[in-house]
């Protein structure tokens, strides 16, 4: 069934009102020729459109016939809000005649056909999981810097739908990977560089390693040697403590508490190996201008290099203190 609707131009203050007196400016016979040229300017309002905007526009719900210039002024007709990405609003007969009705400059006697009811969805797109999460690889790569890493779990949650344009994803606003791996990131969404959304992401990160193991169970006071340890790419986030990684020094070095077979060694269970044990007899060296004396004395305490310890002359029996020089040698200070 056919609407027709007399609208008067009656507010030329609006860009619809001076166009239209533009219009009328540029084509005066149309308007010499009266109604019977106004009725060639028809729209036919459609059941079901889809909108991209954020306003609903009358070329976007309607087939308009009219003049170009004429046609471009009503297309880009503001007729409200248009509803949420991917959601659908519905609009009566009467009350889009009434929103047509409401625009200013409209031409009088403007043939309208509106059904009884008209459904307007808005256009929308989804982001892919893929999409985020290379992105989030950019991150990690940047912020691990050449190191093994691997991504094992990634989660986001209510994310969508966008309008549609295009996506821009690079704007991460905060960040957090704690000690255990867990990953926190906070994402901007940006639609034709305006932020739709802010999104939290959040997922499980491994960073490898080659971390110093033992090949078989070693006691506590072992030196460690190279034929009972062996180095495994292992998970840093998964380990407890500071451990014995690759490019690190073992030479010397003995274990302050026992290590099973295959666990990984910690920092903290090792010990330099002392020069000197307690209870061992030693060489004592004195030395005094151009006189050199040396006799032998038990170590009271372990001694390492260039550590002062007391030690006791067998001779005299008396407790004197010396730097440790060498394997079992002590020189006297005074």
């Amino acid at each position: 069934m056919k609407h027709y609707l007399s609208i008067s131009a009656t507010c030329l203050g609006s860009f619809l009102g001076m166009a239209f007196v533009a219009w009328t400016l540029v084509c005066p016979m149309d308007l010499a020729a009266g109604t019977s040229v106004s009725r060639e300017v028809k729209i036919l309002v459609t059941k079901t459109s889809v909108v991209q905007g954020s306003e609903i526009l009358l070329g976007e719900i309607a087939q308009i016939q009219a003049g170009p210039f004429l046609k471009e002024i009503l297309q880009n007709m503001e007729l409200g809000r248009a509803p949420k990405p991917g959601e659908i609003k519905q609009l009566s007969k009467k009350h889009l005649a009434s929103l047509i009705q409401s625009q200013t400059g409209m031409p009088e006697g403007v043939e309208i056909e509106i059904p009884e009811k008209i459904y307007v969805k808005r256009g929308s797109q989804q982001i892919r999981q893929q999409a985020l999460q290379d992105q989030v690889e950019i991150f990690l790569s940047d912020y691990f810097k050449g190191k093994d890493y691997e991504l094992e779990q990634l989660t986001v949650k209510d994310i969508g739908p966008y309008p549609q344009g295009n996506v821009d994803l690079s704007g991460i606003s905060s960040s957090k990977i704690d000690t255990h791996g867990n990953l926190r990131l906070v994402m901007d969404i940006l639609i034709a560089g305006n932020r739709e959304d802010r999104i939290r992401i959040s997922g499980k990160v491994a960073l490898y390693d080659r971390i110093l193991c033992a090949k078989r169970t070693l006691a506590k006071g072992e030196q460690l040697l190279e034929k009972d340890v062996y180095f495994a790419r292992k998970n840093l986030f998964d380990l407890r403590g500071e451990v014995v990684l690759a490019n690190q020094k073992i030479e010397g070095k003995i274990l302050s508490e026992s290590v099973k077979k295959d666990a990984y060694i910690q920092l903290s269970s090792l010990a330099e190996n002392p020069l000197i044990h307690k209870g061992e007899i030693i060489t004592l060296v004195a030395r005094k201008n151009a006189l050199l004396i040396v006799t032998s004395a038990i170590s009271k305490e372990d001694g390492y290099a260039d550590q002062l310890i007391r030690v006791e002359n067998i001779g005299s029996g008396k407790i004197v203190r010396g730097l440790v020089k060498e394997r079992s040698t002590v020189e006297v200070i005074y």
